[in-house]
């Protein structure tokens, strides 16, 4: 493991260890006070104790996980009845419960306390088999120059971080110095998911108190048109009573009648008038400040969503290290934007394609620095990650100075695969050649690498972009490199889109995706070409197409004159949609769709409309691909969860540990290998996800609550549909008892967490499958 540990993870264990402390106390406290101790109690806190341990073992923390060490084993000798809990024994616990504490607040530790308690923890352990009165135990004062060895400064790593970073250690005193943080609590992303939701319902009503208000402006409208044809009949009324008056004289009364209710509808007006008037400026006060309070309720929420990309630095420039010893290439990595803050969501998706993206470049791209500089090239490869935000997008680029991508070579190697034909080829522009690179199972590695290689990469990366409502570029030019770009949004809560009519139907265009809106005329401006109509739009000619003709639905007429047309760029095309309307650009508030939407064409998401209805947002990816026919890949469905990528791509991997720590850690490192991770707390957990999905081969813990890592293996193995996934335990307990036990539970490997590092992890993982 690195010398330094990195912020968020420190920060998370950190967290555990709070929660371990507290519960300890809370247990020790209970069985102190209990004549008889229950075995349940004690056996939760050798189970914390034990937790513990492993999670200080994972991020370097010698002392905290020592005194976990002793405690598990006199937690364990209380269970086997070999050692009392005496009042004697919970104060030297306590004692090094508030040891703990205090490395994790960051005061000095005595060193000759320190000492003497672990000291004493172990002369209990020792002494195990009788019951101990610790009271009684002669202590033995360390010598000068004695240290434990678990703290010994000569066999600790010497942790540091940056001076950016908001966590520090000190480890010759056995110190964890950290920043005071202000009060805080782990939340799960499931229930910022539930707010999230609920703060979309509330913009939804503050979107129909919008409809709301317009409505009253419609009726004061119509008022005031009322009160026109009002003043118009009452002209005519005086007019009409002065010619009586002239005639005969005086009013009769049927007239008097009239101009008695022409003067009440006269005040009942302008009562009303009032009334309205005041209506709509309430109306309009509310709305306002809901709409406030709403935008500022989910800009709140979704901060607290937001994740920098620095979070993921430490396993890019690991695997770029990685893999660049491994080709015996030379690389400067460049990095521009991490701090750079997206939903998490987005963010999970997006660290897989990057991480292909950065493998191809370093493997298909950059040369070797022997052809490098036969190329006068320097023999230092530069590759570079950024970055940056573009309102409400997201634009990362990843961008090599290698060798390009070879179009004849690709075209060549798509003819031979079938995936198009050799007049297809001849007629294929430079950007439709490069867009092959998104073929499964394409690519003109010459040679298949365990890196790279074998066309399962740019197809992944083009899924889980687009299953994000973004799209993927490619630029290059032989001999100079190759960017790829990935455009995806910042949030998928809302999104800014343009309301088009195809038929009777109204659908939403994201804005982001909208080259041009425009009406022109058929005979002037529309050409054919190849057998196509076309347009050209800044000095580009670009294919023109009915949209509902490429959705296969119903359109108002035909052949107008006159036609409206919405250009969408996405996968590297543009094309012009001819719509039978358009609308003005609002925002709208996604939903979630159902499974069986969510695999329709041309589908990319549900909106909310102020009016309570609901609305369609187009897949642009889809309408292009399909505009421009079979010269562009056809596009991999994706399920709603948006993680699934196909088995033959990647291993997939359950992670079983219910400490925290020790699952980030193992989690990042497989991350880092391009291993499809998933992670439970424990067995019941575990074995609830086996059911339900597939994994090639299950990492536990063996000790953790409901259902320990021994009763999973027997329960994976004794099940016909699952005895065949290997399990590899991986645990603190190493003694050969132990691993007997787990062999014989029917596991397939067992690795003890102290031998344990990241390689030999993978190598165990390999030799499994």
């Amino acid at each position: 493991m690195s010398d330094s540990i990195d912020a968020e993870l420190l920060g998370i264990f950190r967290d555990e260890v709070s929660e371990y402390l507290e519960s300890m106390n809370t247990l020790l406290m209970q069985v102190e006070t209990t004549a008889s101790p229950d075995a349940e109690s004690l056996r939760e806190l050798n189970r914390v104790a034990h937790s513990m341990k492993g999670a200080s073992r994972a991020v370097g923390l010698r002392v905290i996980e020592t005194i976990g060490h002793y405690m598990e084993e006199v937690f364990a000798a209380a269970i086997r009845h070999d050692l009392d809990l005496t009042p004697d024994v919970c104060d030297l616990i306590y004692d090094g419960l508030d040891l703990i504490q205090t490395v994790m607040d960051g005061g000095e530790n005595d060193e000759e306390t320190l000492a003497e308690v672990l000291m004493r923890l172990e002369q209990v352990v020792a002494s195990s088999a009788a019951a101990v009165d610790v009271a009684d135990t002669p202590v033995v004062k360390p010598e000068t120059n004695h240290r434990p060895p678990a703290v010994a400064q000569e066999d600790t790593p010497q942790l540091t971080t940056e001076p950016a970073m908001p966590t520090g250690l000190l480890v010759e005193t056995g110190t964890v110095a950290m920043r005071a943080a202000e009060e805080s609590i782990r939340v799960a992303v499931s229930k910022l998911d539930r707010l999230m939701a609920e703060v979309s319902e509330l913009l939804v009503a503050r979107m129909q108190s919008e409809e709301r208000l317009r409505d009253v402006h419609a009726l004061r409208r119509l008022h005031g048109k009322w009160r026109r044809e009002w003043q118009s009949v009452r002209a005519a009324y005086i007019r009409l009573a002065r010619r009586s008056l002239d005639e005969q004289g005086g009013l009769n009364d049927d007239l008097l009648t009239i101009f008695k209710f022409l003067e009440s509808n006269q005040r009942n007006l302008m009562n009303t008038n009032h009334l309205l008037t005041q209506l709509a400026q309430a109306l309009g006060q509310d709305n306002l400040r809901l709409t406030t309070l709403a935008e500022q309720l989910q800009d709140d929420v979704s901060r607290m969503r937001m994740i920098s990309f620095e979070t993921l630095m430490g396993g890019f420039q690991r695997m770029v290290r990685d893999l660049t010893r491994d080709m015996d290439k030379q690389v400067h990595f460049n990095v521009i934007g991490m701090s750079v803050e997206v939903d998490k969501t987005v963010l999970d998706v997006l660290k897989d394609p990057i991480m292909h993206l950065l493998r191809n470049a370093i493997d298909h791209g950059i040369e070797t620095p022997r052809v490098r500089e036969q190329q006068g090239k320097s023999p230092v490869g530069r590759l570079g990650l950024e970055i940056e935000q573009r309102g409400n997008e997201i634009v990362v680029r990843v961008r090599d100075d290698g060798k390009g991508i070879d179009t004849a070579a690709l075209k060549q190697k798509a003819v031979a695969a079938g995936i198009i034909t050799q007049q297809d080829a001849d007629a294929m522009s430079d950007d439709d050649v490069r867009g092959l690179i998104f073929h499964a199972g394409l690519t003109t590695a010459a040679q298949l690498t365990a890196i790279s290689g074998r066309g399962i990469g740019m197809d992944v990366v083009r899924d889980r972009v687009e299953s994000l409502r973004g799209r993927v570029s490619v630029s290059s030019v032989m001999g100079e490199g190759t960017t790829v770009s990935l455009n995806v949004p910042v949030s998928l809560t809302r999104i800014r889109c343009v309301l088009l009519e195809i038929g009777d139907e109204t659908y939403a265009v994201p804005s982001a995706a909208i080259v041009r809106m425009t009406d022109l005329r058929r005979d002037e401006e529309v050409f054919t070409a190849e057998n196509r109509d076309m347009i050209v739009l800044d000095d580009r000619p670009v294919p023109l197409v009915s949209m509902a003709d490429v959705m296969g639905v119903p359109g108002r007429t035909q052949d107008r004159d006159e036609i409206t047309l919405v250009a969408l760029r996405a996968v590297d095309r543009t094309v012009a949609f001819e719509v039978d309307g358009l609308e003005s650009e609002r925002e709208l508030v996604l939903k979630p769709l159902g499974p069986e939407i969510a695999r329709a064409r041309f589908v990319s998401g549900a909106a909310l409309l102020g009016t309570g209805g609901v609305i369609i947002v187009l897949d642009v990816n889809d309408l292009v691909r399909s505009a421009t026919g079979r010269m562009l890949p056809a596009r991999r469905t994706l399920s709603v969860n948006r993680q699934s990528v196909a088995t033959e791509v990647r291993l997939s991997v359950l992670v079983v540990d219910d400490s925290i720590t020790t699952r980030t850690l193992e989690k990042n490192i497989l991350d880092t290998a391009g291993v499809n991770v998933s992670v439970a707390i424990d067995g019941e957990e575990a074995w609830q996800k086996i059911g339900e999905q597939h994994f090639d081969v299950i990492v536990s813990d063996v000790e953790m609550p409901k259902l320990n890592g021994l009763e999973l293996v027997k329960l994976i193995k004794g099940t016909e549909r699952t005895q065949h996934i290997p399990v590899i335990l991986l645990t603190s307990l190493g003694r050969p008892e132990h691993q007997e036990a787990g062999l014989k539970a029917g596991a397939d490997a067992y690795l003890v967490k102290s031998q344990f590092d990241q390689g030999e992890l993978l190598r165990m993982i390999r030799a499994v499958v």
